[in-house]
């Protein structure tokens, strides 16, 4: 009888070992697939963030020195996913379009572009806000040198700039094609006075300078003739310069 008993108390306290081992086991496993899924939710946050920061800066893009930092960390990260996800296939296709759209060679910056609306301009500078910020994150976690940091900085500037005189510059090529020269030749010198007051050094930047400086001498030129083929050439520059001293203090005013 004392056997059977002591049988019994030990069937009962494998039995509760066994419970024991495989509850804990079962638990150790639950908590594996929440720190799993939980990466991968991290990941696929941070990949999803990083592809919304390259489309924001795809239509405005002539230089890709900001999207290729951009395109490095989101294919890192989904590289990484890869190993969280229950569908690497998906991970696969989305790395294989986002290294074929990294090739695409950057847009040519057009010189007469099409004016953006007040919604197209916020909503530009707001990526370009936000670009910026990722560009700081970056810098401080040691991703980026702080000299690549400053040249992608830098390209973003330009990037303000351009969408900031987007409207002028329209409006100038508007006028130059309609032959309303003296318009035109005052929205080129307010162009020329923002980027001569501006201390960016892109090649995009000087590419505008020197297109604004052709077409002001281009409207300059046969106004240059007719001094020259006036009856009082003298008088006729004087008349001139003063009149581009007038147009240079009402620049001056409305900047």
């Amino acid at each position: 009888m004392a056997t059977l008993q002591i049988l019994t108390i030990v069937i009962l306290f494998i039995i509760v070992l066994v419970s024991v081992v495989i509850g804990s086991r079962a638990h150790q496993k639950e908590q594996e697939l929440k720190e799993r899924r939980l990466k991968y939710l991290q990941l696929q946050n941070r990949a999803d963030r990083m592809e919304q920061h390259i489309i924001g800066l795809r239509t405005l893009n002539t230089d890709m020195i900001v999207s290729d930092v951009f395109y490095d960390f989101y294919l890192e990260n989904l590289r990484e996913l890869i190993s969280y996800s229950d569908d690497p296939e998906k991970i696969e296709a989305r790395i294989a379009k986002a290294e074929a759209e990294r090739e695409d060679a950057p847009a040519e910056l057009n010189l007469e572009p099409d004016e953006m609306s007040f919604h197209e301009k916020t909503k530009y500078k707001e990526r370009l806000t936000k670009a910026a910020k990722m560009l700081l994150y970056m810098r401080r976690k040691g991703r980026i040198s702080n000299t690549h940091y400053k040249l992608c900085y830098s390209y973003l500037r330009w990037l303000n700039l351009w969408i900031q005189l987007n409207r002028q510059i329209v409006q100038a090529n508007k006028n130059f094609h309609s032959g309303d020269l003296r318009v035109a030749q005052t929205l080129y010198s307010v162009i020329h006075s923002h980027l001569k007051s501006n201390n960016i050094d892109r090649a995009e930047k000087k590419q505008l300078e020197k297109f604004v400086d052709d077409r002001m001498k281009e409207i300059i030129a046969p106004q240059i003739m007719a001094i020259q083929d006036s009856d009082n050439p003298e008088e006729a520059l004087s008349e001139f310069m003063h009149t581009l001293e007038i147009e240079d203090k009402s620049d001056a005013k409305n900047p």
